[in-house]
């Protein structure tokens, strides 16, 4: 074990140091105030699974969503680093405590878990995001989906943060931010950093076609206006499952969260 799990597992305080003066986990993100997402169940925190996954005392699973933590219990993912140490980190934020279910898209996956946002009541009566509170700690990455990406934008912010500071996952190479000539080793889910080479057009849902010279984007009808624009020359960072079945690597683009701005 790296010193970075030494760390965490001190206290629970220390897992959550500093996060109440973020304007997403302080006050204004209050219980009662998600005006941006709808109200599910409540319950106390009575174990954590994965580093994204807890379970409530009613017996309900939660998978926490829009973001992804590094995975202990997955075929195609043994084995990948610091699984053990955000396990930990979701655990000393959550077990025990009280928390509230938000959704923000689809409420359940095809394992009948919750679908969520959680924010659990901490030991002096704050309220913690435990989503951005995993990607600020460096304990997961923001992994959006069409049906989820409501905060997406607050996440990235989070991420950036967490990844500039090299906190926790981020200062194993595996997790890197990937070039384009860099892919070979690259995880189940991957962010990859490159210029545009072209912008093309399709139907259905997008594509980004990994090459050493650029990125070939063909953009579909159902990837949306987003907040990036794409065209040749700009420098961007595109987040998938890198699909290599016809030769060349690709990433789908479904959604505006998946591709930022550098």
């Amino acid at each position: 074990m790296g010193r970075g799990f030494q760390d965490i597992r001190m206290t629970r305080r220390g897992a959550l140091a500093g996060l109440a003066s973020l304007p997403v986990l302080g006050a204004a993100a209050g219980c009662s105030e998600q005006a941006d997402l709808d109200a599910g169940e409540q319950g106390r925190v009575s174990r954590v699974l994965d580093g994204d996954v807890l379970a409530l005392e009613t017996g309900l699973r939660v998978r926490l969503v829009e973001v992804e933590a590094p995975a202990t219990g997955y075929r195609d993912r043994v084995g990948e680093p610091w699984a053990e140490e955000a396990r930990s980190v979701l655990a000393a934020a959550a077990v025990g405590r009280q928390a509230q279910l938000w959704y923000g898209g689809l409420s359940r996956d095809g394992y009948a878990r919750a679908l969520a946002h959680v924010i659990a009541r901490d030991e002096v009566g704050s309220e913690v995001w435990l989503n951005g509170m995993l990607v600020r700690q460096g304990a997961g990455r923001v992994r959006t989906y069409t049906d989820n990406a409501r905060r997406a934008r607050r996440l990235l912010a989070l991420e950036a943060e967490a990844r500039a500071a090299k906190r926790g996952l981020w200062a194993e190479a595996h997790w890197r931010v990937r070039g384009l000539d860099d892919l070979e080793d690259a995880p189940n889910f991957v962010i990859v950093e490159g210029e545009i080479a072209r912008v093309g057009a399709m139907v259905g849902d997008g594509e980004a076609w990994l090459s050493p010279n650029g990125i070939r984007f063909e953009v579909g009808e159902r990837l949306g206006a987003g907040d990036v624009a794409l065209a040749v020359g700009a420098r961007v960072r595109v987040r998938g499952r890198i699909d290599r079945r016809d030769g060349e690597p690709k990433i789908r683009v479904t959604h505006w969260a998946q591709v930022e701005a550098v």
